[in-house]
């Protein structure tokens, strides 16, 4: 077993480990909500429910169930994600950063390759005062967190020994699907890095040593998945995104950043990204000038509009 350090520093509390798993197999135990329960917090105590969405402003809620019929609930909401690497939350918030009294604590993850070893694993939390530190250390945390982290330790090592993820755990009912042949996961981490409320969700590898068959992300509060590995399914029109953008400084950014690298531009908003995704770049002014209930300047701003690629506002005000 690895050796545990518990470090007790100020308001915070932390707990460091290896875990023998790679770290993918141990950021899905984290962020998948079935995988979650199996581990979340030390038996005969266990999770009975876990709802997830994880992305910054997303849903961080558990309930904590005891032998003799308690019951623990926790709401809370992530502030921070980094995929693969690092988790921050708390229960100042619920989601949508609506505020919440008596906050107990803001909690982090942080994960670090260990090269043929495995995982470095931090786990910490920092509370809003003495006494609530304290107070968790009186419920606790060092004999609950050493026990939890020993039951993530064996559930990660059990997922990379049969493979990542074999049920995809995804959080969103429905989802747009964007076909790629080898590239999807790389196109998904690269979109998340563009548009704020955006982050990568589940991933499923048939292979733990093997591309991403599926993956799920979410871009600008809007869920997709990405399918990859099949050549015969290229991106086309017939899935496209459309972005509506708040400015032209907005849309100047990201008409530089998909046609980045090869990418094609079309008319009216439209480009192909790289990966040969369509997009349709759309300011909030467009729509505005079209249905004023004029139809004589949507005309002029429609004529105006045929004549563009990027779409540019002073021309269609001016049009208008």
């Amino acid at each position: 077993m690895s050796e545990v350090e518990i470090r007790k520093e100020g308001l915070t509390l932390e707990l460091s480990r290896v875990i023998a798993a790679p770290r993918e197999a141990v950021w899905q135990c984290w962020t998948n909500p079935e995988l979650l329960k199996q581990w979340f917090c030390p038996k005969p105590w266990f999770v009975p429910k876990a709802d997830m969405d994880v992305r910054p402003g997303g849903r961080f809620n558990t309930v904590m169930a005891g032998p003799e019929g308690e019951l623990f609930e926790n709401v809370g909401m992530f502030l921070e994600v980094v995929d693969g690497e690092k988790l921050t939350f708390t229960d100042a918030y619920s989601e949508g950063y609506v505020p919440r009294e008596n906050a107990f604590m803001t909690g982090y993850v942080e994960l670090a390759d260990v090269p043929g070893v495995g995982t470095r694993f931090t786990w910490g939390a920092r509370h809003t005062s003495e006494a609530d530190r304290n107070k968790h250390l009186e419920m606790g945390f060092e004999e609950g967190w050493k026990a939890a982290s020993s039951q993530l330790d064996e559930l990660a090592r059990s997922i990379a020994i049969e493979g990542l993820q074999t049920t995809p755990a995804f959080s969103a009912k429905v989802r747009t699907c964007l076909f790629f042949s080898e590239k999807g996961e790389e196109a998904a981490k690269y979109y998340t890095s563009l548009l704020p409320d955006s982050v990568m969700g589940s991933v499923f590898r048939p292979d733990p040593n093997g591309p991403v068959l599926v993956a799920e992300f979410t871009l600008a509060g809007s869920p997709f998945m990405i399918l990859n590995g099949n050549p015969d399914m290229q991106p086309s029109y017939l899935t496209s995104i459309s972005i509506l953008t708040e400015d032209q400084a907005e849309t100047d950014r990201l008409w530089q950043a998909l046609l980045a690298d090869g990418g094609e531009e079309g008319q009216c908003g439209w480009l192909k990204d790289r990966y040969g995704v369509h997009w349709q770049i759309v300011p909030k002014a467009l729509p505005r000038l079209m249905h004023a209930g004029n139809p004589e300047r949507a005309g002029r701003v429609s004529a105006a509009l045929m004549k563009m690629r990027k779409i540019d506002i002073a021309g269609l005000e001016a049009a208008a």
